[in-house]
């Protein structure tokens, strides 16, 4: 095995840690959250800017979390786990991905800390980039009861509709957000995406 002078592997170190430093800040998310093992359904996982949209806007809300789904909706989710990422944390009520424009979006579902099972809120967040402003969008609320029963997940377009419905709908993104709800008696799949300025919602089989 070859060695390499002290200096040199000191130097190889430091460069491989100032290029981790550089992707997670490209991509828009704290390096410092990783490092410390940050839990993934709380607010500390997302970007800075995300964080202060949410902690002003929705102080009395959290992130839908794997505690906080029914039982149903916890078994699907159990059964439709994927290896979670350092761009997508293992959280049902986070979704990550290129929602709105060529740009890194976060969808998140909200319910209320203290009743949690009472309502819930989808918004979405498409960070910023250079010039262009981020931008914040509710693309669908709740208050009628069964929080518990929903969560999300990223979804690419192309997988749910075909190129003819893609340009028919007039999507411009190719991702779109996963709304799965499972009830004790109902199951049923929504597919959240952006199309002449809003976002827009339609039933999927899945």
């Amino acid at each position: 095995m070859i060695q390499l002078p002290t200096n040199r592997r000191i130097f190889i170190q430091a460069a491989v840690v100032a290029s981790s430093v550089v992707m997670f800040l490209v991509i828009g998310v704290c390096p410092v959250a990783f490092a410390n093992k940050v839990k993934p359904c709380t607010l500390e996982w997302l970007p800075d800017e995300v964080q202060v949209r949410l902690k002003t806007d929705y102080s009395s809300w959290k992130i839908q979390d794997l505690p906080g789904l029914s039982v149903k909706a916890n078994a699907r989710w159990q059964s439709e786990k994927r290896t979670p990422s350092q761009m997508e944390p293992e959280c049902p009520g986070i979704a990550v991905g290129e929602f709105k424009t060529n740009q890194l979006s976060y969808a998140v579902l909200l319910v209320p800390i203290e009743k949690p099972d009472a309502a819930y809120r989808l918004v979405i967040f498409t960070l910023s980039s250079g010039t262009a402003p981020g931008s914040f969008e509710t693309a669908d609320e709740w208050d009628n009861g069964g929080a518990a029963n929903y969560y999300i997940r990223p979804v690419h377009i192309a997988k749910v509709f075909s190129s003819e419905w893609v340009r028919k709908l007039k999507v411009p993104a190719k991702d779109g957000v996963i709304s799965v709800e499972a009830a004790e008696n109902e199951y049923g799949v929504e597919v959240y995406f952006w199309s002449n300025g809003q976002y827009r919602h339609e039933p999927i089989d899945h």
